[in-house]
C-alpha cells in the first residue's frame, strides 16, 4: 500500500486547495473525537432512541402520561447533546484554522466537553422522570452545567475570532453571530432551568418552542453557515460568497431567529403570533436563499476526488432540505399571523424535523467524513465507498423524509398511524447513526496502523536509489 502524506483537511485552510480523498493529515490534537464520540453515543442512546419512544408513547403504547417530558427530553438531548456536542467540537478544530490561529489547548477543548456533555447527559436522564424532587433537581443541575459550558465555549471561540484574521468575510460574520445565539442560548437554558423547577420539571410550551427554535436556526444554523460558507462551495467548483451577497440573507435568518425568541418571554398570545409568524417569514426566506449561496444545492463535487464525493450527497440532501424547510417556514409564518398562535402545528413539526433530522443530521454526517483526519486516512487506504455508507445516506435521508410526511399528516391521518410513520423515521434515524458510529470507530481503530504504513511507505521514498 502506497499512501500519500498530507493534510486531510487542506480545503478548509486554504481556498485554493481541495482534499484529493487520498491525502493523509498530520498527527494532531485529537480532543475533537471526544466530541464526536458524546455526540454520537447521545443520539443512539438519547435523541433518535427518543424519538421513536415519543411517537409510540404519542400512539398510546407505552409510557403515555410521560409524553410531555419525554418530547422536551428528546429535544434537548437531540440539540444540546448531538447537534451542539459535535458543532462545539468541530468549531473548536476549524474556526482557529479558518482565523489562522493555532489549535486550541487540549485542556480548554476538554473543560468545554466534561460541562456540555455532564449536563446534557443530567438533564436527559431527570426529565423524564418527572414528578419527584430528584429529577427536578437534576434538569436545573443539567441545564446550569450545560450553560456553563456554552459560555466557555463561546468565550474561546470569540478570543479566536477577535485574534484571528478573516474580518469581512462571510463565516467569520456567520461565527460571530453564532457566538451570540450561544450565549443567549446559556443563559435562557438557566431561566428555562428554574422555571421548570417550579414547575414539575417541564419548561412552559412557549418557551420551550422558542428556545428550539433559537438554538436549532441561531445558535446551530450559523456555525452549520460559516462552516459551508467557507467550504462547500469550493468542493461544487463555485467561488466563496463575499460578505455583500451573504449578509441579507444573513440578516434575514437573523432577525427572524430574534423575533422568534423574543415571542418566548410574551404572555399575549395575539403578540405571541405576531412575533412568531414574522420570525418564520424571515428565517424562512433566508434559508432559501443561504442554501445555495453559502452551501450547494446542485451540481457535483468536482474538486474532490471520486473517492470522497460520496460524503458530498449528504452535503446535496442537506442543503435542498434547508430550501424545504424555508418554505415550510413561510407557509406557516402566513397561517400563523392569519390565524394564531397555535395554527400550523403539523407544518411547524415538519418545518423542524426538515430542519433538525434533514440538515443538522445529514450535514453532521457529511461534513464530518470530509473534515475529519481519520476519514482521510480511511480513503487513502482504500478506494471503495463501502455498501455501509450508502446504507447511511439512505437510512437517513428515508428517515427526515418519513419524518417531514410524518407532521403534514396532521389532520389528514389519524394519530397512531402518524405516530407510527413518525416511529419508523425515528428507527431508521437511529439505525443510520448506529452505522456511522460504526464506520467512525473502525476509522479510529485502523488510525494507528496506516498512520504506521505511511512511515514505512516515506522512508523507503526517502532512500537512495
Amino acid at each position: 500500500m502506497t499512501i500519500r502524506p498530507g493534510r486531510g483537511d487542506e480545503i478548509l485552510l486554504e481556498p485554493p486547495l481541495v482534499d484529493h480523498g487520498d491525502v493523509v493529515p498530520a498527527i494532531e490534537d485529537r480532543s475533537y473525537i471526544v466530541f464526536i464520540a458524546g455526540a454520537m453515543g447521545m443520539g443512539v442512546t438519547g435523541g433518535f432512541a427518543l424519538a421513536v419512544a415519543v411517537s409510540l408513547a404519542a400512539s398510546g403504547v407505552f409510557w403515555e402520561d410521560r409524553l410531555p417530558w419525554l418530547i422536551q427530553a428528546h429535544g434537548s438531548s437531540q440539540l444540546e447533546g448531538w447537534a451542539g456536542l459535535f458543532v462545539a467540537g468541530m468549531g473548536l478544530r476549524l474556526l482557529p484554522r479558518f482565523a489562522g490561529r493555532r489549535p486550541l489547548p487540549k485542556g480548554i477543548n476538554l473543560s468545554v466537553f466534561a460541562l456540555l456533555f455532564s449536563g446534557v447527559v443530567v438533564r436527559t436522564i431527570a426529565q423524564p422522570a418527572a414528578g419527584a424532587g430528584p429529577s427536578v433537581a437534576g434538569l436545573l443541575l443539567g441545564q446550569l452545567l450545560w450553560s456553563a459550558g456554552a459560555v466557555l465555549f463561546a468565550a474561546v471561540v470569540a478570543t479566536t475570532l477577535l485574534r484571528g484574521r478573516g474580518l469581512g468575510q462571510p463565516w467569520h460574520a456567520f461565527a460571530v453571530a453564532g457566538v451570540a445565539w450561544w450565549l443567549v442560548w446559556a443563559a435562557t437554558s438557566v431561566a428555562a432551568g428554574v422555571r421548570a423547577a417550579h414547575n414539575d420539571a417541564y419548561v412552559p410550551n412557549t418557551l420551550d418552542d422558542a428556545m428550539t427554535w433559537t438554538v436549532m436556526l441561531g445558535a446551530i444554523g450559523n456555525f452549520i453557515w460559516a462552516v459551508q460558507s467557507r467550504s462547500v462551495p469550493i468542493f461544487f467548483g463555485r467561488k466563496i460568497p463575499t460578505l455583500r451577497r451573504a449578509v441579507f440573507p444573513a440578516l434575514l435568518l437573523n432577525a427572524g431567529v430574534a423575533l422568534i425568541f423574543g415571542a418566548g418571554w410574551v404572555g399575549d398570545p395575539t403578540t405571541v403570533s405576531r412575533l412568531t409568524g414574522s420570525g418564520f417569514l424571515l428565517t424562512g426566506a433566508g434559508l432559501i436563499s443561504l442554501a445555495p449561496l453559502a452551501g450547494s444545492c446542485w451540481g457535483a463535487a468536482k474538486r474532490l476526488r471520486p473517492r470522497a464525493r460520496s460524503a458530498a450527497r449528504f452535503v446535496l440532501f442537506a442543503n435542498r432540505a434547508a430550501v424545504v424547510c424555508g418554505l415550510l417556514l413561510i407557509w406557516a409564518g402566513i397561517r400563523t399571523l392569519g390565524e394564531g398562535q397555535f395554527a400550523a402545528a403539523g407544518v411547524r413539526d415538519a418545518a423542524r424535523h426538515a430542519f433538525g433530522v434533514g440538515v443538522i443530521t445529514l450535514l453532521i454526517v457529511g461534513m464530518a467524513q470530509l473534515v475529519a483526519p481519520f476519514f482521510a486516512l480511511r480513503r487513502a487506504e482504500s478506494q471503495r465507498v463501502w455498501l455501509v455508507d450508502h446504507g447511511i445516506f439512505w437510512l437517513l435521508a428515508t428517515a427526515a423524509i418519513l419524518r417531514v410526511s410524518a407532521g403534514l399528516l396532521l389532520g389528514h391521518v389519524d394519530t397512531d398511524m402518524r405516530m407510527h410513520i413518525a416511529a419508523v423515521a425515528g428507527s431508521l434515524a437511529w439505525a443510520g447513526l448506529v452505522l456511522f458510529a460504526i464506520t467512525v470507530f473502525r476509522a479510529v481503530r485502523n488510525e494507528p496502523r496506516i498512520r504506521a504504513a505511511l512511515a514505512v511507505d516515506t522512508s523507503r521514498a526517502a532512500r537512495p536509489r
